[in-house]
């Protein structure tokens, strides 16, 4: 008996005999209905529906070659008016919120078929583009298209030189980085680009849809001071290399260089069209290509031309509601996943499924061709495509679902050529992260989506959990007979390891996956628990893969027994959302739960029982399921609440890239602390005075300026904080993250992972990740999520940087210790938000000049360091950040050594050495080893920010030493080194002297008045850049004095998890802290955070630097170990 059989029987003797009939009724409904759909030849091909943009972008083309409309013109009519919101407007999605550049174009496409603007539906259509801003708003590409029309200035499009296609595959940008998608339609945009042309139209025709007609200059982007005050050097640079491009007229002056170029281009895109007349079987190359070809002088007779057209009209689809063109076709994909579901629903079809077979094997592209070969040269060819026609561009998709069709059909085909070439082609595809994308490898430049040109951040093709699912599902199934591929199943086996791995690394807090190619969590994670359903026995981390998802896919179980998702699950970072239920999200949770559960679980039979009763009739044979829910959400600031209280931030709370910090600081304890009592210490901490205005939302106003808004009262509806918990019911060396944590006398032998490595277990679901978390939402500042294991206990704080600075973290936590241990009078007074204690620094003409004023860089020198860093932001894009545990022992044999050095150098009086902090010498072994590792010329200068709290300074504005102070008091100052002498510092005497000597410089009342002074006076309230032109910045954080490792929350300790015997440690103290720190758009280089000083007297420390730097700082940190240990 099959499992398939054993679990049917289970189900009838379990006493759903009615249920299984009805079932069995219901597929066979569902089994007529296929095979009244399928094609003469034995495939399927249903339509894939778009907005509108497609529709009406193919009618600016025909109208653009003087192509007639007249025949379907009330047909195309039809089809875009069938479309429209309610408010007049067109959505990117069915019942989703009105776009301007959508409903820019439908009003366009409409006007171009003869719709008068006094039709009460064009009259609609401009009041909400006039609502939304005008037609100024529109995306780049809704600006090309205008553009074509004489209807937007050329010169208010982004430059895109033809040159581009010259690029060769070695360069960091070139055609072969951007997405499959893009690249076949940015060769075309480059020769129309060049053009520039005009199909004119009158000068007015869309003039009723502008705010100001009389300026349709208007920038495609933020300014080069916005990006700059933003903090997005990436952007900015692309948007230089931009502007320098339009003053130097898109490179149009070097003709010899162009005319080469555009015959590359024009020879490129003609060699990637197919027999057919098709682009990579899509619209947007298929539809630009024929205007490039048009402009380079080809007639509309000429064979590119004319095939690109008829294949442009094969994408049509007509009905009822009139006639549209299809984004693409996906035969072969329809036909798979058809093939697949007769073959699970057992249909008595056989002839119909070998004849599906067939049709498919018959497209496998077996040829070397496509581009997946530029990074893949020695790879043999054996995927397929999802189109009629495209021999380019196979997908790794498609071809693990069409293992699954044929493996499911006949079991025996495992051994099959076809089976064999394809799995090969999927083996070689496999990126380094060990997931699987759509149609490239290593096409993961998100950096490029900052490109002018790409203002929809879809120019790259990276891994994804549910094609890694799909592809771990297909290799399963083929290992099952791994008797009958004794070669090939190693290299599967391996493959599959690795892609456990990526799923691993991509499984959010709450056990989801996230969906590239289908709406979404439910099925990134439908797709996820299939393909790991292979490996529960094989691999000891899949099981604590799958409780978890499980579990998540059965919370997310509506009422009525099935599942929905909105498409704002896209938008809401970390927040999957529920909505109606829907056939499609339904069975894919099925499939998930079906893949691990019996089919007496009650989840499992909630859901068959929705898809019953929803199934439908169709027109002709059988019965099927309407999709008829999509989302109507968007995402926008909450309106205010009238009885909020409503303050500004802080001047010193609301800079720019405070903003773009946010943080998930973690206490790792050693013991079990009950969640509970945190919760309800917390909770009285927010009722005691003004403590309450932590609860405070964050909004930002029409000025852009951050303000906080308070709530009366709290309700459960709307707390003061979000608290959630996640008991697991193991030790924390027993969960495959938790065993990697760093804790008390971490061995060093190898590096420690990643802070970020840790978020599935420090953050929850729901935990914010960045400004716009809170600033779209109503949540409170502060999120603590606390997971408990049997034998360690992870408390985590997830907050925005505009809240506190390092200090005023520890007076929070001091204030809620306080109350935990039922000492409410020790907390301070709480400063409330609308009193700002440090209103007036900076405000005033400085006593003294700044030490530093001769050595700030302005003007050229300052524009020279900007493009230096810019560059070294492009060419190294990524960071690695890694704790660091700095022994006690070293630690003062370092401070020691640099003592004696220092002492050395006054001979005649000892005590004239200067002092030296055990902060300044950990600082200066981070700067010896960081400055070692990149190896910088020997003459380069260093400078090194450090960080300091003012509190001490200004202590009329602080007369309680910053109790109860909830807000950032740090300020900067620089110590300028040379590289050479920092690397022959052996002692450390130079580096550590220089810092000390430069904080007591800087940490003076004078100095940070001048100082905050000048940066009050910049127009990106950043502080100065100091030294010279060549500079290599780094920057630190000493958190030293905080006392994080000293923090008592031994009240809430309900047993240890180590004995106290066994570790340096008090009962409730931290034994590590895991702090990530999320940077969107600020450019951070070589940074360290000392996070502070444990109980054993060890350092810890957060390095972060470029990958490539981190082999020799390893070797350096274990060659001070071993010296050490030998002394």
């Amino acid at each position: 008996m099959t499992s398939r059989e054993e679990g049917h029987a289970e189900w009838v003797t379990s006493g759903k005999e009615q249920l299984t009939s009805d079932v069995e009724h219901t597929l066979k409904l569902a089994n007529d209905y296929a095979l009244s759909s399928i094609r003469s030849d034995g495939h399927w091909c249903g339509e894939l529906r778009s907005n509108v943009t497609i529709t009406a972008e193919y009618i600016f083309l025909r109208h653009a070659l003087g192509l007639d409309l007249r025949a379907d013109n009330a047909a195309y009519c039809r089809h875009i008016l069938s479309q429209q919101n309610c408010d007049g407007s067109w959505g990117l999605a069915p019942e989703y919120p009105g776009d301007v550049s959508t409903t820019t174009e439908a009003y366009l496409a409409l006007k171009l078929l003869g719709a008068s603007p006094d039709m009460s539906v064009m009259q609609q259509a401009r009041a909400f583009v006039l609502k939304a801003g005008g037609a100024e708003k529109v995306r780049v590409f809704t600006r090309i298209f205008l553009a074509t029309f004489g209807l937007f200035p050329w010169d208010a499009v982004p430059q895109l030189p033809v040159e581009l296609i010259l690029l060769p595959s070695s360069c960091p940008i070139n055609m072969y980085t951007l997405a499959s998608w893009a690249r076949g339609t940015i060769a075309p945009l480059l020769i129309i680009c060049h053009h520039r042309p005009v199909y004119a139209l009158p000068a007015d025709y869309l003039d009723e849809l502008w705010l100001n007609p009389t300026n349709k200059n208007v920038p495609y982007g933020s300014s080069l001071r916005d990006l700059l005050c933003q903090g997005d050097i990436t952007g900015l640079a692309f948007s230089v290399v931009d502007n320098l491009l339009y003053y130097l007229n898109g490179l149009r002056s070097v003709p010899l260089l162009r005319s080469y170029a555009r015959r590359k281009c024009l020879q490129w895109i003609l060699e990637c069209q197919e027999p057919t007349g098709d682009w990579a079987g899509i619209f947007p190359p298929m539809h630009a290509s024929i205007y490039a070809f048009v402009l380079e002088g080809y007639e509309l007779d000429d064979p590119p031309v004319r095939l690109g057209i008829q294949a442009l009209e094969n994408f049509a689809w007509e009905d009822e509601q009139g006639k549209r063109i299809q984004a693409c076709v996906s035969p072969v994909w329809d036909t798979a996943l058809m093939s697949i579901g007769l073959c699970d629903a057992m249909s008595p079809d056989k002839h119909v499924l070998q004849q599906a077979i067939t049709w498919i094997r018959n497209r496998q592209l077996l040829k070397p061709c496509g581009d997946w070969r530029i990074y893949r040269p020695k790879l043999a060819p054996g995927g397929f495509s999802f189109e009629y026609e495209n021999s380019h561009y196979p997908d790794v998709d498609d071809t693990a679902a069409i293992i699954l069709a044929q493996l499911k059909q006949d079991p025996q085909s495992v051994a099959s050529d076809s089976v064999i070439a394809a799995a090969t082609w999927i083996l070689g595809m496999q990126n380094p992260d060990g997931g699987w994308a759509a149609f490239d490898v290593e096409n993961d430049k998100l950096f490029l989506n900052k490109i002018p040109f790409s203002d929809m951040d879809s120019l790259c093709d990276t891994s994804c959990a549910d094609i890694t699912g799909r592809i771990l599902e297909a290799f399963g199934l083929m290992m099952r007979r791994e008797s009958k591929m004794p070669v090939l199943s190693p290299m599967l086996r391996h493959a599959c390891t690795r892609g456990i791995t990526y799923l691993a690394s991509t499984q959010e807090a709450n056990g989801a996956w996230f969906g590239r190619w289908g709406c979404n969590y439910i099925y990134g994670t439908s797709h996820a628990l299939c393909g790991l359903a292979y490996y529960m026995e094989d691999d000891k981390r899949v099981s604590g893969l799958v409780a978890p998802a499980l579990q998540w896919l059965k919370s997310k179980q509506n009422d009525d027994g099935g599942w929905g998702e909105p498409l704002l699950s896209y938008q809401t970072t970390g927040t999957q959302l529920q909505q109606q239920s829907t056939p499609s999200q339904t069975a894919w949770a099925l499939m998930g739960l079906l893949a691990h559960l019996p089919l007496t679980d009650p989840a499992i039979e909630g859901g068959i029982r929705w898809l019953v009763r929803s199934q439908q009739p169709e027109k002709g044979i059988g019965a099927s399921w309407p999709e008829a829910f999509f989302s109507n959400f968007s995402r926008a600031r909450p309106a205010t609440v009238p009885t909020d209280k409503v303050v500004p931030l802080r001047y010193w709370d609301d800079l720019d890239y405070l903003r773009r910090l946010c943080h998930d600081f973690t206490f790792r304890f050693d013991d079990v602390l009950d969640a509970s009592k945190l919760d309800a210490a917390l909770a009285r901490l927010t009722e005691i005075g003004d403590w309450s205005q932590l609860g405070a939302r964050l909004r930002l106003n029409d000025q852009n300026r951050l303000e906080y808004h308070i709530p009366a009262e709290y309700t459960k509806a709307r707390p003061a904080y979000n608290f959630t918990i996640i008991e697991y019911g193991l030790r924390i060396s027993e969960h495959e993250l938790g065993k990697q944590l760093p804790k008390s006398g971490q061995d060093q032998s190898v590096l420690s992972p990643s802070p970020a490595v840790f978020a599935p277990i420090v953050r929850h679901a729901d935990s914010p990740r960045k400004l716009a978390d809170w600033i779209y939402t109503d949540r409170p500042q502060l999120h603590i999520h606390v997971s408990v294991f049997q034998d360690a206990t992870l408390v985590t704080v997830s907050y925005v940087h505009t809240l506190f600075d390092a200090i005023a973290r520890s007076t929070f936590f001091n204030a809620w210790i306080a109350v935990l241990r039922g000492r409410e009078d020790e907390v301070p007074p709480f400063i409330p938000f609308e009193h700002d204690p440090l209103r007036t620094l900076g405000t005033e003409a400085p006593v003294k000049p700044y030490s530093n004023l001769d050595r700030a860089l302005s003007g050229l020198s300052l524009v020279i360091f900007g493009l230096r860093y810019l560059w070294e932001l492009f060419w190294y894009q990524q960071e690695e950040e890694h704790p660091i545990r700095l022994p006690r022992r070293c630690v003062d044999r370092l401070k020691e050594s640099a003592r004696k050095e220092l002492a050395a150098m006054s001979p005649d009086n000892e005590d004239k050495a200067p002092f030296l902090s055990e902060g300044d010498v950990v600082m200066a072994w981070w700067v010896r080893t960081i400055v070692t590792a990149l190896n910088p010329a020997p003459d380069r200068t260093i400078m090194v920010m450090n960080v300091f709290n003012v509190w001490a300074l200004f202590e009329e504005w602080f007369p309680t030493g910053g109790a109860g102070f909830i807000g950032n008091a740090f300020f900067y100052s620089y110590t300028l080194l040379v590289a050479g002498q920092v690397i022959q510092d052996a002692s450390l005497a130079y580096v550590a002297s220089k810092n000390r000597k430069a904080l007591m410089e800087h940490r003076t009342k004078e100095q940070v008045q001048a100082m905050t002074s000048m940066q009050r006076a910049s127009f990106t309230r950043t502080p100065p850049v100091v030294g010279d032109a060549n500079l290599l910045f780094m920057a630190c954080t000493n958190q030293h004095k905080a006392r994080y490792f000293e923090l008592d929350f031994s009240a809430a300790v309900v047993a240890p998890g180590v004995p106290l015997s066994e570790r340096p440690h008090a009962l409730g103290r931290p034994s590590y802290i895991n702090d990530i720190e999320t940077c969107q758009g600020y450019p951070t280089r070589n940074v360290v955070r000392i996070i502070g000083k444990d109980a054993a007297g060890d350092y810890w420390l957060l390095f972060k630097t470029r990958p490539g730097a981190w082999a020799i700082i390893h070797r350096q940190l274990v060659a001070l170990l071993k010296l050490d240990e030998k002394e």
